[in-house]
């Protein structure tokens, strides 16, 4: 099944903007995974299913790792420049992959649905370059204390301020 991302707005905003690749799947939770790779730092990721072609979709039997696996619903009910949002739906992956069920209630609402699992975490946060330093310094009433001796050849100078080496 095709699927493209949905990812979060911004850390916790609960909206969601439609990913520009295409990803090929074997199941929902598969497609998930597939877009977390390339979630934003501290946002969720969700899932937009499609076809190319028109009519109901045909039933997709789960995996077994899918079966039973539980989405939240986002609609987009703005249309196509709108974002999606959650709409107090769940859909389940029980007889069949809950992307069909995305699919053919689509062609019912006459807008677009994702998901996003119920469980779904925010993707981690960047993680901050290694700038060599071993310890900090805090500078206080002209002191400088620090876990170790400056890394980068600074020097602490009369008045309690700390320079870098020229």
């Amino acid at each position: 099944m095709k699927y493209f991302a949905l990812y979060e707005t911004g850390a916790n905003t609960g909206l969601y903007a439609l990913g520009s690749t295409e990803l090929e799947a074997e199941s929902t939770s598969d497609a998930v995974t597939q877009a977390e790779k390339s979630a934003p730092a501290g946002c969720r990721t969700g899932v937009w299913p499609y076809q190319m072609i028109s009519g109901t979709p045909s039933a997709v039997a789960p995996t077994d790792a899918e079966n039973g696996r539980q989405y939240n619903v986002l609609a987009q009910p703005g249309g196509t420049a709108g974002q999606f949002s959650p709409n107090g739906q769940v859909f389940a992956s029980i007889g069949a992959d809950a992307a069909g069920m995305c699919l053919s209630l689509q062609k019912f609402f006459g807008y677009r649905l994702g998901l996003i699992p119920t469980d779904a975490k925010a993707a981690p946060a960047a993680v901050q370059p290694d700038t060599g330093s071993t310890g900090s310094s805090t500078v206080s009433s002209g002191t400088s204390s620090s876990g170790s001796a400056p890394s980068d050849g600074g020097s602490v100078v009369s008045g309690g301020t700390a320079a870098p080496a020229a």
